[in-house]
């Protein structure tokens, strides 16, 4: 007994001894306040065209928020090698845009920047490049649904590319009413209020950039764009992607590569880890200070094509059922609606009652996106 009451005492006394060894370490990284202009965009030397620039701030690893913090306030304009200035203009949420210019691409270009408390930076000067139309793009579902790009420039000139989206998908709501209720009333929907068909667009967040310099010619085959997970809802209906493409410099892939390392490829030990990020944007105001970012100069390109849910193999559609009530109707005014639950709308009449469902599975609002058919759905 007493052997067994020694060895119990021993191990509680080992485990003290360890836990009071252990000390919280808080690295310098997680408690540094780094607070770095970060520089999102390029200078669109297109015929006609307007230049966006996002800025925003990083944040700190420690704070507990991964909302964006933009840049407001800030001055930027577009500098030409003779001297000439093209003004951005603040549009909200750290947005700038130009008029629609009309650049000569002989020249270079430079960004200048002045924030809010009187902080100025520049870019390098860049020279534009001229970004060779999409030639097709094409989908494959091998289960999920894979997006894929083909290219080239015949003078072989471009080699590294950039391409971003816009997503653009059509959903409805599960029951197909016929009414619509404004300030307690009930009236028939129209195609300017109806509430059966939204649609809802979404901006591609990943960074993908492809290559042709090791080819003899500078051409891209079948290079993935984006991904849609098999029974996503984005395909329930109909979806569309608007593919934009653009030349960039050898130093920018190589810039954009170091990025997608740090913000995308989250590997294993023996991955290749990520580097050093260098743009060409600086601080003129404390050269020691990180700006994140790099601005290239470049036409764009452009490539829209449609998915048909009816064109997929074993593709979910949604949920189709959803709880309904039916309460009597006010005879006084036949049109009036006082359901005590907000949650729910009217549905149809029911002879001197009416049905009612909840707004989710009648109005496709509630679920996001608008209920105007966008321009270009055909």
């Amino acid at each position: 007994m007493n052997h067994y009451r020694i060895k119990y005492f021993s191990i509680i006394i080992i485990i003290t001894v360890l836990v009071q060894c252990v000390k919280p370490y808080n690295p310098p990284a997680l408690q540094a306040k780094n607070n770095y202009l970060v520089v999102d965009g390029f200078i669109n030397s297109g015929a006609n065209q307007v230049t966006t620039i996002i800025l925003s701030r990083t944040r700190s690893i420690s704070d507990s928020t991964t909302a964006t913090d933009p840049e407001l306030g800030a001055s930027i304009q577009i500098a030409s090698n003779d001297g000439t200035t093209y003004p951005l203009f603040e549009t909200g949420n750290g947005n700038y845009q130009s008029a629609a210019l009309h650049l000569d691409n002989t020249k270079t270009y430079q960004l200048k920047i002045k924030t809010s408390n009187g902080h100025q930076y520049h870019s390098d000067p860049v020279a534009c490049a001229n970004t060779p139309p999409i030639d097709s793009l094409t989908w494959q579902q091998p289960g999920d649904v894979n997006i894929y790009l083909y290219t080239h420039d015949p003078a072989n000139n471009t080699r590294y590319y950039k391409w971003d989206y816009t997503e653009t998908w059509e959903f409805k709501s599960p029951l197909q009413g016929f009414y619509v209720v404004k300030d307690n009333h009930i009236y028939i929907a129209d195609t300017t209020d109806q509430i059966d068909s939204c649609w809802q667009s979404d901006l591609s967040s990943d960074i993908v950039t492809g290559t042709s310099i090791n080819l003899s010619e500078d051409v891209i085959n079948q290079a993935k764009i984006a991904t849609i997970p098999q029974n996503d809802e984005k395909i329930f209906v109909r979806y569309s992607i608007l593919v934009r493409q653009r030349g960039i410099t050898a130093d920018a892939y190589k810039y954009w590569g170091i990025v997608q390392k740090n913000s995308q490829d989250r590997g294993g030990l023996f991955d290749l880890q990520p580097g050093q990020l260098v743009g060409n944007i600086y601080s003129e105001t404390d050269p020691t200070e990180p700006v994140i970012g790099f601005i290239n100069a470049s036409s764009e390109t452009e490539k829209r094509i449609f998915i048909e849910h009816s064109e997929l193999a074993g593709w979910a559609t949604g949920a189709d059922t959803c709880d309904q009530k039916t309460t009597p109707q006010d005879p006084n005014d036949f049109s009036y609606f006082n359901y005590s639950d907000p949650d729910y709308t009217a549905f149809f009449f029911s002879g001197s009652d009416i049905v009612i469902a909840q707004k989710i599975c009648l109005d496709c609002r509630v679920h996001g996106g608008t209920n105007q058919r966008p321009s270009f759905w055909r």
